[in-house]
């Protein structure tokens, strides 16, 4: 009787890789997977057995396991944007402004009209998110890191530097509310003053007679001393009496029927005394 039988009579090693395929008609007798990758290179000699390209970048991480194949220095942003298909590869947020230039090499990152007040001030993206109380989208700046995501939300946010300073003190100081303005809302009422109608007047024009409070003699008073008195009518117990109670009886002559007589017509004549006339004695007519 004839002893084992021989599966592979012409493969010495009896299909070495266990692939059921006997060397002498294995293209890879020693390669089970028979060239996984299908690049010409069986497993036993190829670098990258599993990735035809063997390492297209050549940063010595296999393409099948390589997060960036194509991308020698993967993700440098970190961005989620391989090197090789991110435009702005040193840049997380990838030209914020959409001005054309990225931001690790933009003056002003966040402002596509780079500075056009030139005050040397950038200006905040439009796309921002604009939370002018600190309370609404962004939240509380202890919740956030200092990540560029959370630094953009700061440039936008009147209330972000003083009251999170911590996580936004890499922005603030830089950016510029007034980008049309090249002296940043010089009376500090929060209108930049290309749109303020008085812009050197905090309190815009508070008496409301079209002359800005910096320009006004009298600022509190819309007459604008209309007496003539040097007092303004904020400030002047008898705003329309230029004598202001001349016969000092608490009546504002432009009230008072005897503005130079204390007294009133004491004595009924319709007759007003005068303060420069006092009455002779009986004396003085004998």
């Amino acid at each position: 009787m004839c002893g084992p039988v021989d599966s592979c009579p012409y493969d010495a090693d009896n299909d070495a890789d266990s692939d059921m395929v006997c060397g002498d008609v294995d293209s890879c007798a020693t390669d089970a997977e028979n060239d996984a990758d299908s690049d010409g290179a069986c497993a036993d000699i190829d670098s990258c057995a599993k990735d035809a390209a063997d390492d297209a970048d050549s940063d010595s991480v296999c393409g099948d396991v390589d997060s960036c194949p194509n991308s020698p220095l993967d993700d440098q942003d970190g961005d989620g944007i391989c090197d090789a298909s991110d435009a702005c590869e040193n840049d997380v947020l990838n030209d914020a402004d959409s001005d054309g230039t990225c931001g690790d090499v933009d003056s002003c990152p966040y402002d596509v009209d780079n500075d056009a007040d030139s005050d040397n001030v950038c200006a905040a993206s439009s796309i921002c998110y604009d939370d002018p109380d600190f309370d609404a989208g962004f939240g509380g700046c202890n919740m956030y890191g200092r990540t560029a995501g959370t630094l953009e939300l700061c440039l936008v946010d009147a209330g972000a530097c003083t009251r999170c300073s911590c996580t936004c003190g890499d922005v603030c100081g830089l950016v510029d509310h007034c980008p049309n303005d090249p002296e940043n809302d010089a009376d500090s009422d929060s209108i930049c003053g290309n749109v303020d109608s008085c812009a050197h007047d905090a309190e815009n024009d508070a008496d409301g007679d079209v002359v800005c409070g910096d320009d006004d003699t009298c600022p509190y008073d819309s007459s604008d001393d209309g007496d003539s008195d040097a007092v303004c009518g904020d400030v002047d117990s008898c705003k329309d009496d230029a004598e202001n109670d001349a016969d000092s009886d608490a009546v504002c002559g432009d009230k008072d029927p005897c503005p130079h007589d204390p007294d009133d017509d004491a004595d009924s004549d319709n007759v007003c005394s005068c303060l420069l006339y006092t009455s002779p004695s009986p004396r003085d007519r004998g």
